[in-house]
């Protein structure tokens, strides 16, 4: 699966409700080895209710850069879900036009750290 199969479709909890786009990936690098690296691995997905524009990195605290695309960023993404990937509906990740489907309500996933709250 590539990242591009998952980002800009829509997601759906367990009773159907959108929950929004996923606009960026969160992925750890602990999957199979590939030559000398470990191959990376989705651990989670951040999901907005926006499709307009992209984090680009200015979601997290430490990022540094101009400061008013920083603020608009945060501003356009304030809402931004953490969907972990073990609640993705798997057999539907595929490259398929068609949302993500979620195992959990959205009331059911975990809280989000710092800024990020779900709804």
């Amino acid at each position: 699966m590539r990242a591009s199969d998952l980002l800009g479709r829509e997601v759906l909890d367990r009773d159907g409700i959108r929950l929004g786009v996923v606009t960026d990936l969160r992925c750890v690098l602990d999957g199979p080895l590939r030559g000398g690296l470990c191959a990376p691995r989705v651990e989670a997905l951040l999901v907005s209710r926006h499709r307009t524009g992209s984090l680009l990195g200015y979601d997290r605290n430490e990022q540094q850069g101009p400061w008013l695309l920083r603020v608009l960023v945060r501003l356009l993404h304030r809402r931004l879900t953490v969907v972990p990937w073990t609640v993705v509906e798997t057999s539907q990740a595929g490259p398929l036009a068609r949302p993500l489907a979620l195992r959990v309500a959205a009331a059911d996933l975990p809280a989000a750290e710092g800024r990020h709250t779900p709804g």
